[in-house]
């Protein structure tokens, strides 16, 4: 089935309704027929950029502490008494929370809106900062540790997959792409500084209380910060309308939180034992035109509560719609590479005599170096629309790098007295070539899933994504952590990298066979193509 085939199918449904903020009770003012509807205004809301740069913040502050022990792992070991693997684990607890409760994160933002939801992670992001303070200097103890990354850790399950939420509902149509780009490579951009930043404060001969109360404390002035801006200056929902597809979404979003709002008011009502005075209230709202809508089938349309509504839908959709199964594989297979073997890096390539501070570096260039680039390539991208193409194409030329890499460091000089070969080639291949494909992946990911999953929530789609690289990233930290151990070898550090080509492999045969539907696209063109036609019967009236 083709992609306009699929609009079409959904126009059937509801697009060729008038527009949800275009009706303004006409038929209460003109009888039983409606005249047609008047086009819908769309503009980007000035409050946009603001909102765009707090989530970056929350974003970058958050990803740093995901990422921050991965390049002090010996620092950490000797103050908390840990083994590298534990360390390993503490980046791991993220990845377990995310696969765990991503799906109540999708509802909460069903039902509580963008403000609130980024409000709570911008809140857990500063209390876990604030524990690692206590375990510093109260407990020094690997469980505060733990318990802070779980904090942490719900933050990320709030941002991760939120770009495009963001993107979809503030930026117009011709700035979409370029902010989906943006807030979704605040991630990578945070890991990059949270793999760099971490070894200007600590180092081997820097490893008192003093040099880890210094990275913590740093780390918690942001959050406490970031968190105070989010209350304050985020609003609560869009003033304007930036596309057809927000529109949509925002009316059927503000559907559905008065249904809740009725729910519980009926429930609240009924409880306190005012059941006649409810039905009286009923009864005035129908005599004033309003729409009663029963408890019954608020119930089963909304289900507010009920988290299994948001897994029956997606996997609804993964059953109806292979091409987002296999994107989903992707998902799995690219990005949740990117974060496993980030966590992993100053370990494979210890071996090589490259120090955790060139780790740190190569890291940060692979992190980083696509992040910055990505905004001014993806109009390009956004003025084709061809998702599939460049994703298939970043695939190719991944696993490409990545077989070379192996080759380069299996046929490498000894380490002892060649160890700038070693940085050298790191730093080309996996900070530079490695660095700017992988980071054009997830935007673009985000910006295919919507076209190929609309009319589904933003807050659905993006997040099945983010599950399934998630669930991948935890499954390659733990091989991969025990694969190195505690004092890695060359061969050990190979056979890390020897996987993570396969994997990149096996992506890019999941990206071969997604069907490239355009459903977000072909819906915008319908709405257009029927406002311009009630303007056109409007101005020969």
């Amino acid at each position: 089935m083709s992609g306009a085939a699929a609009a079409r199918e959904l126009s059937e449904a509801n697009a060729l309704e008038p527009s949800p903020l275009s009706r303004d009770g006409a038929e209460g003012l003109h009888g039983d027929r409606a005249p047609p509807p008047s086009p819908l205004q769309l503009r980007g809301d000035p409050w946009r950029y603001v909102v765009g740069l707090i989530f970056c913040i929350v974003s970058v502050s958050n990803a740093m502490q995901w990422i921050t022990f991965s390049a002090i792992v010996e620092e950490v070991r000797a103050y908390f008494g840990m083994s590298a693997v534990q360390v390993n684990y503490l980046a791991t607890t993220y990845v377990i929370a995310y696969v765990s409760i991503v799906f109540l994160s999708c509802k909460l933002y069903e039902v509580t809106g963008l403000k609130v939801g980024v409000a709570i992670a911008a809140s857990a992001n500063a209390i876990g900062s604030a524990i690692k303070l206590i375990a510093l200097y109260l407990w020094p103890n690997m469980i505060l540790l733990y318990v802070a990354q779980v904090f942490n850790s719900v933050t990320e399950v709030l941002t991760i997959a939120t770009p495009p939420l963001i993107a979809n509902r503030w930026f117009p149509e011709g700035q979409r792409m370029v902010a989906n780009t943006v807030l979704s490579s605040a991630l990578n951009f945070g890991c990059g500084i949270g793999v760099l930043i971490p070894t200007f404060f600590v180092t081997p001969e820097k490893r008192e209380r003093k040099h880890l109360a210094h990275l913590f404390w740093f780390q918690f002035a942001i959050c406490a910060g970031i968190f105070l801006m989010a209350i304050f200056f985020i609003p609560s929902r869009p003033r304007y309308m930036a596309s057809y597809a927000a529109a949509r979404q925002q009316h059927n979003e503000e559907k559905r939180l008065e249904a809740v709002r009725g729910i519980v008011r009926r429930r609240k009502v009924r409880s306190d034992g005012g059941q006649v005075q409810q039905r009286q209230e009923d009864k005035e709202r129908e005599e004033e035109g309003e729409t009663v809508v029963c408890e019954e089938r608020d119930a089963q349309d909304v289900q507010p509560i009920n988290v299994f509504s948001t897994i029956m839908d997606a996997l609804r959709m993964l059953k109806g719609n292979p091409s987002f199964a296999f994107l989903m594989m992707a998902s799995a297979a690219e990005l949740g590479l990117i974060w496993a073997v980030a966590t992993v890096l100053p370990q494979c390539l210890s071996p090589f005599g490259v120090s955790e501070v060139e780790s740190g570096w190569i890291g940060f260039s692979n992190l980083v170096l696509g992040t910055v680039v990505a905004p001014f390539f993806m109009p390009l991208v956004e003025r084709r629309r061809r998702y599939k193409t460049v994703l298939v194409c970043i695939a190719m030329i991944l696993t490409l790098n990545m077989s070379v890499l192996v080759l380069a460091l299996s046929f490498g000089p000894p380490p002892r007295d060649n160890r700038t070969y070693y940085v050298a080639v790191s730093f080309l291949l996996w900070g530079g070539v490695a660095g700017l494909c992988q980071n054009f992946m997830m935007p673009l990911m985000f910006e295919f899933v919507i076209e190929l999953t609309f009319p589904m929530a933003e807050s659905t789609s993006a997040p099945v994504l983010t599950w399934a690289a998630c669930l991948s990233n935890l499954i390659l930290t733990i091989v991969f952590g025990k694969v190195l151990g505690n004092a890695p070898t060359r061969g050990e550090a190979l056979d890390v990298f020897i996987g993570a080509t396969v994997v990149c492999f096996l992506g890019g045969l999941s990206l071969l066979l997604v069907y490239p539907y355009r459903r977000r696209r072909e819906y915008e063109l319908l709405m257009k193509e029927r406002d311009e036609t009630s303007s056109a019967v409007a101005a020969a009236a």
